[in-house]
């Protein structure tokens, strides 16, 4: 396994969560105006740092951490209050982060006067690339790991996270799938779709992949299994998917 840490200097210690966060921030708003200089959403580049800090704060950091206390491991974090803010130890929800993001966009829409779905088509083809640098921080975080591999001939594909178990590295399955995401995005853009259609096609295609690659993930250890097979991120992902494909049938059906 890779060291968590990135960089020692005395006390002070740079990880590679941070570091990926860090990466994932840069590169999102490099695209973002990248592809707002064709979509013209933001007025002034301040507009759009604006928009970056507000989501990465508010949305990414806040509602990720808020919802992973909440959704997976409340009892935990009201026993040990001071450990809600050590997010250096892991534990963020993609569920909880999307919700205050997009809480967050929508705020930032109603102050500027732009138009929520246009602003959301162009901001989740970022999102998505982002998503491939903070599933390796997982990875070399140790945490989020795979189930035990039972079957011989997919040994090699195994990794031990310090159980003693060698498992499926389902961090880097998820980082794949993110950069699948981000590419298909990609094409849907060029391809000059109708409002609303990039937006509800991440909300889908996240919420499929997630459902599918869920199989090769171990449950969080303190939530288990639901109804003795779903794992919480599975059913979060299938509210997900559904949202995004009825929205895609209602944009298709007005048109």
């Amino acid at each position: 396994m890779i060291d968590p840490v990135a960089l020692q200097i005395g006390p002070l210690a740079i990880r590679w969560y941070g570091v990926s966060y860090a990466v994932a921030l840069g590169l999102s708003m490099w695209i973002l105006w990248k592809l707002n200089r064709k979509g013209k959403i933001f007025k002034t580049a301040d507009q759009m740092y604006d928009l970056v800090f507000w989501v990465f704060l508010f949305g990414v950091i806040l509602g990720g951490r808020l919802g992973y206390v909440l959704f997976y491991n409340l009892p935990y974090y009201l026993q040990n209050p001071i450990k809600v803010f050590a997010i250096w130890e892991g534990g963020m929800s993609f569920h909880g982060g999307l919700l205050a993001s997009l809480l967050a966009g929508y705020l930032f829409c109603r102050k500027n006067k732009i138009d929520y779905l246009k602003l959301a088509d162009l901001a989740v083809i970022p999102a998505a690339l982002a998503l491939f640098f903070t599933r390796i921080a997982n990875f070399i975080n140790g945490e989020l790991y795979g189930r035990v591999i039972l079957n011989p001939k997919w040994k090699w594909l195994g990794v031990r996270f310090g159980d003693g178990a060698l498992r499926y590295p389902s961090q880097l399955f998820q980082a794949a799938d993110s950069l699948v995401l981000f590419l298909v995005l990609l094409f849907i853009f060029s391809r000059k779709p109708k409002k609303g259609v990039l937006f509800f096609s991440y909300l889908a295609l996240y919420g499929l992949f997630r459902v599918i690659i869920e199989f090769w993930r171990a449950p969080d250890p303190q939530v288990g299994f639901i109804f003795h097979f779903f794992t919480l991120g599975q059913i979060l992902s299938a509210i997900m998917f559904l949202a995004g494909a009825i929205g895609l049938a209602c944009r298709y059906r007005r048109s």
